[in-house]
This record gives C-alpha cells, structure tokens and sequence, in this order.
C-alpha cells in the first residue's frame, strides 16, 4: 500500500504541473477527474488509516461534498446524468482538499514538488504568450476536445504568477540567484502583459500581492531579495521598452498589448463607458447576476436552488451557447444550484477563511496559502474558474494545503 501511495502522490503533482503549464489545452485530458476518482478509491483502501479532521472549515467543505451527492441523486430523471456530474464537481473538486491532507506526513515532498513548478511558470507564460501571437501555426494544435493545447487563459496565468511571485519571495533561499533574477524580470514582464488582456486575473494577483505584505506580521525581504529589489528600476526601463516595441493583434476580444489597453481596462472596472466591448462584457455578467439573485429569493429556489443539471445560461436566456452552462461567478453559482441556506454557509466559510488574514494571525506558508486563496476566489467570482478542473484543481489543493500546515502549527504549539 506505501508503494500505491507514493506512486499515487508522484501521479499527483505530475498532473498539476500539465494543468499548470497547459491550462485549458488539457482540460478534456479528464486526468483531474481520473486522479479524483483514483484518490477517492486510495481514501476508502486507506480506512482505518484516515485522520478525521475536526476543524470547523474542513467540517463546512465535507458538508458541501455530502450534499452534493445528495443533490446528484435528486437530479437523476430529470437532466442528463453527464450534465448532472459535471454540475456536481463545483463541489466534488473538493475531494482534492482531503486527498491531499491524508499526505500530510509527505508535507516536504508536497512543499518541493509546488515550489518546483512554480518556479517555472513566468517562463511557461511568457512562452505561451509568444508561440500564441508570433507562431500562431502552433497555436491551432488540439489534441484534447477539439481545444487548442497552448489554450491559457489569461486571467488563470494572472493567480500562477501570484503564487510565483509569493513563492519567490516566501523561498527565495530555494532559488539560485540566477533563477531569482530571470524570475523577478519574468514576472514584471508576464503581469505588463496580463494587465492588457485581464481585468479580474489583474484584480486577483494585486489584491493577493498587496496582503501578503500588508498582513505580514515581520520582515519579508531578505538581503538576497532586497538586492534585487534595487534593480528594479533598470529591470523595469527594460521592460517597458520590451513591451512598448511589441505590435500584436487584438484577441477575440478586441483587446491588444499596450499602455492604452491597461488603461481602459483599469478604468472599466469602475466605469463601463471606457470601451464598448469591455462595457458590453461587464453589462452582461450583471444582468444575468442580477436575475440570479433576484430569483434566489424567490419561493421556488430560496432553499433548495435550480440544482445540477441544469444549463443556467440556458435557464436564464443569457446566451445560446449551451458551454455556457455558469454565470462567471462562483459564487452566484453555488446561490444559482444550491439556494441561499448553502450559499450562506459558502459565505461562512469565506469569513472563516479569511478573517486571520485581516487581524493579522497568520505568517509564513500559511499567510502565502490564504492569499493566494483570496486570489482564486477574486478571480473566480469574475469567470468561470472554480467550475471546472484548471481552477478548481489548485485551488482545492491549496486547501489541502493550508489544512496540513495548521495541523503542524497547531502541533508545534502543543509540542
């Protein structure tokens, strides 16, 4: 069985490096949901093993999962039991949180195995920015769903290169001081290039930054970083002139590269006259949460939702695009299926999550995890993210996380 395990937890990281680096290329692999179903099967062969957390926000994620099972049953007969599964792991993702708990005593490995891949991603996207518009050829290779492999989306680039940037400073003493350099440049490259292309990604890694140092309780910066630091300013005349000589087109949005970009981006956020694409783009997603919410309230949904199956796009009328089944906000989409009692307990568990953050009661790894949580969760409440396997993958892995690091704080302090 150790034999199983460790080849299972090697599995692990093997497939979060590809939904990492590949993104949206691999989603139709179905490796997440294989891992999910293999991990489930480990847990139950690894009974009597399993340590039963008793903590109140593990506690609210089983109850999600639990009731998510039930809600599969209660669709079945009435949609299509594909629909109803897919709907299903808005929540069964969460598996991912245990399974990667149970590897607790692996804690080192896991921490190497993150940090590894994180090292590697400001390369990854920039890559992947210049294959998409200089060798547009490469671009349209699928090999998974009809989905281009090199498919990234940007906003998904803006929470990797958060973690990067975290990671960089959080284990830096990991990094040889020419990987420091290269990523410290390659990071203030890709977020130049990210602010033109995503406004949620650009909120997420900024808000998640701007915590990490903010709450931190101590000193962040070591003489290595502190060195780097000063180089900033030449790094970023550099960059700067990098990203001012590049001429790309527009993306199916009608966003291209350039200061002038950043700026309608950042002043749609507040202002939806700026562009009318981006004004367009905005308008909708209100529309159709305003409807959600004002449905939620009604007596037919108010307790138990629209439940799984169900295309609320289609529902609602929004668009005819039957892929479009969620309405860019996690959250709407958990009041949407689930009724206003769950999506209470989801907000619940939000506050529980982050409330350390903002009384400044946590430091270290745990202070970076929540961050980079509050990261996820700003992103998806903005696109559809959490959803599916790209978002919710890492994010759940990340709780999984965060539920082994408080378990050896809380040791330490019994110890």
């Amino acid at each position: 069985m150790q034999v199983l395990n460790r080849t299972y937890i090697s599995l692990y990281f093997l497939v979060f490096a590809l939904y990492a680096f590949l993104n949206k290329g691999v989603a139709y692999t179905y490796l997440v949901e294989g891992l999910l179903g293999i991990g489930i099967v480990l847990l139950f062969l690894n009974r009597k093993e399993l340590e039963i957390i008793i903590e109140k926000k593990a506690l609210i994620v089983l109850f999600f999962i639990v009731l998510t099972i039930i809600y599969i049953f209660l669709g079945i007969g009435k949609y299509g039991i594909t629909d109803i599964i897919r709907d299903s792991l808005v929540f069964e993702y969460a598996f991912f949180a245990f399974i990667l708990y149970f590897f607790k005593e692996e804690a080192i490995f896991i921490w190497y195995k993150m940090i590894l891949i994180y090292k590697w991603i400001p390369l990854v996207i920039l890559l992947n920015f210049l294959i998409a518009n200089f060798f547009p050829s490469l671009q349209t290779i699928s090999l998974f769903g009809n989905v281009p492999l090199l498919l990234f989306k940007n906003g998904d680039k803006s929470v990797h290169l958060l973690i990067s940037t975290i990671f960089l400073v959080l284990f830096s003493e990991q990094y040889s001081k020419k990987w420091l350099y290269l990523n410290f440049f390659l990071i203030l490259l890709d977020m130049l290039i990210l602010l033109s292309y995503t406004r949620s990604g650009s909120v997420a890694y900024f808000i998640g930054l701007a915590c990490f140092f903010i709450f931190n309780k101590g000193s962040i910066l070591n003489p290595a970083l502190k060195q780097i630091v000063k180089f900033a300013p030449l790094f970023l005349i550099v960059i700067i002139g990098i990203f001012a000589s590049l001429e790309i087109q527009a993306d199916d949005q009608g966003r291209v590269v350039g200061f002038g970009q950043i700026k309608d981006n950042l002043g749609s956020i507040v202002n939806s006259d700026i562009d009318g694409n981006l004004g367009a783009n905005k308008v909708w997603r209100l529309i159709w949460w305003a409807k959600i919410v004002n449905e939620s309230f009604s007596p037919e949904y108010i307790l138990k939702g629209k439940g799984l199956g169900m295309s609320l796009a289609g529902a609602d009328q929004q668009t005819t695009d039957e892929n479009v089944r969620s309405p860019h906000n996690y959250n709407l989409t958990i009041m949407a299926r689930y009724g206003l009692v769950v999506f209470g307990i989801w907000i619940y568990w939000l506050v529980l999550l982050f409330k350390p953050l903002f009384k400044k009661r946590l430091q270290g790894k745990q202070l970076a995890i929540v961050c980079i949580l509050l990261a996820f969760i700003i992103n998806a409440s903005f696109d559809v993210y959490l959803e599916g396997p790209m978002g919710a993958f890492p994010f759940w892995s990340f709780v999984g996380l965060l539920f082994i690091t408080e378990d050896q704080n809380l040791s330490q302090q019994h110890s």
